[in-house]
């Protein structure tokens, strides 16, 4: 296997993990569109639809290859601005901080990839 082999692999199982998380968002719409953001106010209907068009889009623009340094870019900008929204670690002391910390770091972790995806698509 070759390291183009090895990219492409890595992108498509990228893209993979924004199409399923656009999808179940898509699946529990409703759900999503009660939950309280970090400050205790829901995002409008709207903007929640465009961010979960933005998982999607952006996740199959990485599994086939097309435009893929406007999916990464879009999917960071989505990360860029859920993360302060839903885990806002500076919120939280104590246990409760935890999960945002992580999720916090998760979300660095992604953008990070996908400034990979980036480079290696240029």
């Amino acid at each position: 296997m070759n390291s183009a082999m090895l990219m492409d692999i890595g992108r498509i199982v990228f893209g993979g993990f924004f199409l399923i998380a656009g999808i179940r968002n898509f699946l529990h719409f409703g759900e999503r569109q009660t939950l309280a953001t970090n400050y205790g106010w829901p995002l409008p209907t709207p903007l929640l639809a465009i961010g979960f068009a933005v998982q999607v889009l952006g996740g199959l623009a990485l599994i086939f290859g097309l435009w893929i340094v406007t999916g990464a870019i879009a999917l960071i900008a989505f990360l860029v601005a859920a993360t302060p929204l839903y885990h806002n670690l500076f919120l939280f002391s104590g246990k409760e901080r935890d999960p945002h910390l992580y999720l916090t770091l998760v979300n660095i972790t992604l953008a990070a990839g996908l400034l990979m995806v980036i480079a290696e698509a240029m």
